[in-house]
Parts: structure tokens; sequence; C-alpha cells
């Protein structure tokens, strides 16, 4: 078995002919082992045609009853598409990890290809929700593992025809994706999201991506525009001095006569500037962009900023910024000086928490995004979403928060964003006096973070906020297990409750036994009752935020010491 030299796999996702007898391997091609067709993995196989029926046969009815004449009804669906020349009858894309060289039969990441290339096809629908797959199979009887999947576009709401229809620019932009200029379509988008998807995959199994081809960046018009203009400024300058040279010198001025007699070191200077311009644009525009792996997000933004105020472009994607050869040596430098604050959070998780936040207060994508603006931010929308934080340098793509930030998952996020607040609004009509208290308090925190008065606090910090993922909604559900679990219905039976324990927890001291049980059941209560207290006095979330205040004054405070000491031993 071969060695792989690096950790880094190429990713391939491409669209093919879908050829479906040959991906069912009713015909064999040359380069295909029989031997190992068997090992072949088929996750769906079902015939188009009635594959058709199924997913637009009940559209199709709606549609045929709604036609006041028959010549307009549609009775074959699959053969209207299938004579179609605008319309494909189904895609297919061809999903592949690393090569021959380092994904191969013989190579040690074989069986790790496999692995991936299952992990990616069933997430695939699930990700896919408009692309509906008939045909998917996994091929291991060629050199490298791979996927063939074949589907069929739906999109859903049509101005005109059937309720449901063969789409594949409006499928993918039902799911989020869009078409901002003739360089980029939806299609393209897409594919770019799902290698992102196959990044993740990779980052999984402890491996990265290594794209074959270097990444290249076009300068910008302007500058050649203001080079083009300063040559422009230079040649009218030396042909107006030559017209002063026509001129009796009687007639001249003072400066005048001076520039004829600086003709020479005027023009010198001045395309010496022009020459140096066009050089350092030369320079930049021939630029190979190389990767550098970072792996905090937090430094790749630090860097990414410092650049950015050096006018250095650069590309951001998740673990990796390609900058220009030619600033290798800025970027360490500016890495060099990166110290990270494990208590402050970071700008993207500052801008992950705002968006997070604003799913609950919003109706459509558009609606978060323009109330990002309201917020200060910068967003711009093309081939990705991407915003900039008012205290940032540059934009971050939505795609490199993760996945919970694509613009499908966000929009099924807004669509979901009161099923939480509408099942405790539920479960209140039910609860008894000490749950309603609870239930009550846990929709004021809710609209208390919604309401940007209270920052989110996760139990899980690996995960991206949600009402589930809220230390403190978590800490009241707690409390609210509690007095389900005892059986408590008011202030009395709670005081009741801890007094039972106590005398139960001394009596079984008395008689060596171990009160263990009791005693976990008696720390429970006495936590339900401060927080019951808590609650009673009235003041719960305006506590919570003069807590919060206090916390921020205090950390304030300490790094503005950390800063004086610094300055101190730096004069030393």
């Amino acid at each position: 078995m071969s060695e792989v030299k690096s950790n880094g796999l190429s990713v391939s996702f491409r669209v093919d002919s879908g050829y479906l007898d040959h991906n069912n391997r009713v015909i064999t091609a040359h380069n295909v082992d029989v031997s190992r067709t068997a090992d072949n993995i088929t996750y769906t196989k079902i015939d188009l045609r009635d594959f058709y029926q199924q997913v637009f046969g009940e559209a199709i009815m709606e549609y045929n009853l709604k036609q006041g004449r028959p010549d307009r009804e549609i009775h074959d669906y699959y053969e209207q598409v299938k004579k179609s020349k605008k319309v494909k009858l189904f895609y297919e894309v061809v999903v592949q990890f690393g090569d021959l060289h380092d994904c191969g039969l013989d190579t040690q990441n074989w069986e790790t290809a496999k692995a991936m290339l299952d992990e990616y096809m069933r997430e695939f629908e699930r990700k896919n929700p408009n692309l509906k797959v008939f045909n998917a199979v996994m091929h291991l009887d060629e050199s490298t593992p791979h996927l063939h999947i074949d589907f069929v576009p739906v999109a859903h709401k049509g101005q005109r025809g059937m309720s449901l229809k063969n789409s594949m620019s409006g499928a993918l932009r039902e799911q989020g994706f869009s078409s901002s200029n003739k360089m980029q379509n939806e299609w393209t988008a897409w594919s770019e999201s799902e290698r992102s998807v196959m990044e993740q995959i990779l980052l999984k199994h402890g491996l990265r991506r290594e794209d074959k081809n270097v990444h290249r960046q076009h300068l910008p018009v302007e500058e050649y525009k203001r080079a083009a203009q300063e040559a422009e400024s230079i040649r009218k300058i030396n042909a107006h001095i030559n017209e002063l040279k026509k001129k009796p010198a009687e007639e001249l001025t003072l400066e005048e006569a001076a520039l004829i007699n600086n003709q020479n070191d005027v023009m010198r200077e001045k395309v010496t500037e022009l020459r140096q311009q066009f050089e350092d644009m030369s320079k930049k525009a021939g630029a190979d962009f190389v990767p550098v792996n970072i792996y905090s997000p937090d430094k790749l933004q630090y860097i990414a900023d410092g650049l950015a105020r050096a006018k250095i472009p650069c590309v951001a994607e998740s673990n990796t910024l390609y900058v220009p050869d030619y600033a290798l040596g800025t970027a360490k430098a500016i890495a060099s000086h990166y110290k990270p604050d494990e208590k402050a959070p970071t700008i993207r998780e500052q801008i992950k928490l705002d968006i997070d936040r604003l799913v609950y207060r919003t109706e459509t994508l558009d609606d978060l995004l323009y109330r990002l603006q309201e917020r200060g931010y910068e967003v711009k929308e093309g081939k990705y979403i991407s915003v900039k934080h008012p205290s940032a340098e540059r934009f971050i793509r939505l795609k490199t928060l993760g996945d919970e930030y694509l613009p499908k998952n966000l929009e099924q996020r807004i669509a979901e964003k009161d099923m939480f607040t509408d099942r405790v609004r539920y479960e209140v009509q039910n609860a008894n006096p000490i749950e309603k208290r609870f239930h009550i308090t846990v929709l004021n925190v809710a609209n208390a973070v919604k309401q940007f008065r209270l920052d989110p606090k996760k139990t899980d910090k690996r995960r991206y906020y949600f009402f589930q993922n809220d230390a403190r909604i978590n800490y009241l559900s707690e409390q609210l297990v509690a007095i389900a679990e005892f059986g408590l219905t008011s202030r009395d039976s709670i005081y009741a409750k801890a007094q039972e324990l106590q005398w139960t927890i001394h009596k079984m001291r008395s008689e060596g036994d171990n009160p263990e049980e009791q005693e976990n059941a008696l720390k429970r209560i006495n936590t339900l009752i401060k927080a019951y207290e808590e609650i009673v006095e009235g003041n719960y979330i305006d506590n919570l935020i003069k807590a919060q205040q206090e916390e921020k004054q205090a950390a304030q405070q300490n790094a503005n010491a950390h800063k004086d000491t610094t300055k101190k031993a730096q004069k030393r």
C-alpha cells in the first residue's frame, strides 16, 4: 500500500452527461474492473418515467382540473420535458475526493474516500430538498472511488403553469442561490457551496482541501484608470510646455519661463513616478495567490484585516488565506503581532451571534440582511452573501461561518423561529401557578435576547445560538423539570419539600446510611428556591442585564489596566 505524502486532498464536483446505463453497469466501459463491480454501492435506482409520475403526478392533476380546454392539459410531463430544448429531463453530478495518486485502490486513503463519499451522499437530499434523486451509485470498480448522483430539480410556486415543475434555476433559487451577473449563475453558486460541504467533510476526517489550481485575483480596473489618467496628465504638461516655447521670450511670465527651463527635470520626475506605478501594478496583476493555512478563525480575520488596511488583496476560505506571493512577508509580520483574547468574542463570533438573534426577529432572508444594515453592518450580495461587522476591516462570507449560515439554512431557521416560544405558550395553558411563573420568565429571557437587551449565553459553545442552547433558559428549564419531578404546585410545597429532605438526611446520617441521593435532591430544591425568589421579586430580567453590564465594565477595567502595565514596561 503506497504512502500518502500530505494530509491534503482535492475535491471534484462536476456536471456530467448522465449516462444511466454506464452508472448502473448495464454497459461496462474498458476502464471498469468487473471483478470489483459487486463492491459498488447503489443508494437509489428508480425508473425515470415512474419517478416523474411520483414527483409531478399530483401537480399535473391539479393543473389539468383548472384548464377549460382539453388541448391545454398536460398528459405526459415526462415526454413534454424530454422534447423541450430548454429543460433537461435530469441532471447529474460526479463527486470525488482526491485522485488516482492519493485515493487510488492501493493508497491509504481509499477507505477514507469511500467513507467521505458515503457521508456526502447520505446528506445530499437533506441539504438539497429541491433536487430529487432517482439514481445514485458509488463506483468502486474504477481507479478512484466516486459518486454519480442523478436528480430532477423541482421548483414550486411558479407564476404560470403547474405548481410544481422541472427547473434547475428555480430549484436552486428556492434553496438560496442567486444569479448576480452573466459570469455567475445559480449553478456556479451552488457548486461552490457543495465544494464547501466536501471541505467540511475533509476536516472531519483530519484532512484539508488542496486545490490543484493556484488562485489569481485581477487588479481592480480603477488602478489602471488612475495610472492612465496620470499618463495623460504628463502628456498634457509636456504639450503645454512645447506650446510655450513658441511664444516670444518677452511674452513669457516668470512661471512659464521656469517651466521651459526645467522641462527635462519635470518630465523625468513625472515619468519616473509613472513608471514605478506601472511596475507596481504589473507586479500585482501577475501575482500568484498562494495558500496560507490558518486554523484559528480569529487569527485569520486579524491577518485579513491587516492586509486590508495595507490595501493588499486576499481571499479567505475556511482555514486558508490566499495571499499574493509578494505579500507573504507582510502577512507573516501581521501574524506575529496576533495575540488571542480567549475571553473576548471574535469578530466572527459576534457576527454569528447577531445573525442568530436577528433570525428570531425576521420574516425573510432579505429582512435579516436589512436588519444587519440597521445595526451598522455592510452587506454585499452576489455569488456569495458577505457582511462586514461595524468594527471590522473586511467582508466575511456567510458560508465561511458554518452550514447554519448558508442562505438556505438561514431561511429554514427563520421559518421555524417561533416553534420554541409557541410551545412554551402552549405549556403555560395547562401549567400550575409555580410553573407559569417560570414559563413566562423563559419567554421574557427570549424576548430580551431578541431585543438585544441581553447577550446570548450558550450552553454548548461549539454550536450556534438558539433558544434551546441558551444557558439561562436551560437553567429555568431545569427548575421546571424539578417542579414536575417533585410534584410541586405552590411556594409552600417547595419549602415543605426542602424541610422534608433535610429531616430525611439528618435521620439517615444518624442511622449510618448514605443520604447522597437525598442531598442531591436538596441541592436541586435549594436552587429552585433561589430561582423562584429571584423571579417573584419582579426584577429577574433587569438583574440579569445589570450583572451583564457589571461584567463588561470589569472586563474593560482589566483590559485598560493590562494596557497601562504594558506601556510602563515598554518605557522601561
